[in-house]
């Protein structure tokens, strides 16, 4: 890895896993940063791990049909989330023991427009159950660019980051950072940055996080890239917290 003029710790993946999840707390806003076959999902789902339970649970937004998303079928058994389709789900007395769900809503794969509306129309209410909760849950927008945009869900998406502490946290995976919310950034707990070539989302990315924008661009551009394990991609990212904006390089075992 090339070093940052800076000194900056750098913590292997197993063990800073652990710390965050006995660190993170109910309402954490958590987004990650980076594009495509950089292993934000690989990532947002291992810490996942450390921080759900029964008493804190998730809702995973995923727009991928079965067939076409075997991560998010896998996840969903680790991590032990019931798929459904239609929010709010109908009630199952395994439920109880659940640690939360993926929301995954039907699509016919022959009518755009119509899948498309269907899908907008399940994410809002989740979106919207989830501001409204009285109980700690975390929501996930597995592509929070698609969410926001192309969904034309942005009120929604921004509800619970700007309202939603210290019960609801939202936690955003962004491939296209240029062109999300600043909120997006701002109003996150924990942020994780991955090497982007994209030179108008790397500028994005320096603009926040608490650090000197040279500082944050010359750490990304020494991230070393990614690796397959497991049918799964991991990556070398930064790590910054809002309470302590000290970065961390997050390493890839």
């Amino acid at each position: 890895m090339n070093t940052p003029t800076m000194q900056v710790e750098e913590i292997p993946r197993k063990e800073f896993l652990k710390e965050f999840g006995r660190d993170y707390r109910a309402g954490q806003h958590v987004t990650f940063l980076g594009p495509k076959q950089r292993g934000k999902t690989t990532l947002a789902l291992q810490l996942l791990k450390q921080c759900i339970s029964p008493e804190l649970r998730c809702i995973i937004l995923a727009g991928k049909p079965p067939d076409r998303d075997k991560t998010m079928n896998d996840a969903a058994k680790e991590l032990n989330l019931r798929v459904v389709e239609t929010w709010p789900p109908t009630y199952s007395p395994r439920d109880r023991k659940r640690n939360g769900y993926v929301l995954r809503p039907h699509q016919t794969l022959k009518d755009l427009d119509a899948d498309n509306a269907n899908i907008q129309s399940e994410f809002r209410r989740a979106l919207m159950s989830a501001y409204a909760s009285k109980k700690p849950v975390i929501i996930v927008c597995d592509e929070a660019h698609h969410v926001q945009n192309d969904m034309k869900l942005k009120k929604e998406y921004e509800a619970s980051l700007m309202r939603g502490a210290p019960v609801v946290a939202e936690w955003s995976l962004i491939q296209r950072g240029a062109y999300m919310s600043y909120h997006a950034y701002s109003e996150a707990d924990h942020l994780f940055i991955f090497y982007d070539p994209d030179a108008k989302n790397r500028k994005r990315y320096s603009d926040f996080g608490g650090l000197d924008p040279r500082t944050t661009e010359a750490i990304i551009e020494s991230l070393e890239l990614n690796k397959a394990s497991n049918g799964m991609t991991i990556s070398e990212c930064l790590y910054i917290q809002r309470a302590d904006p000290t970065p961390v390089i997050v390493g890839m075992k």
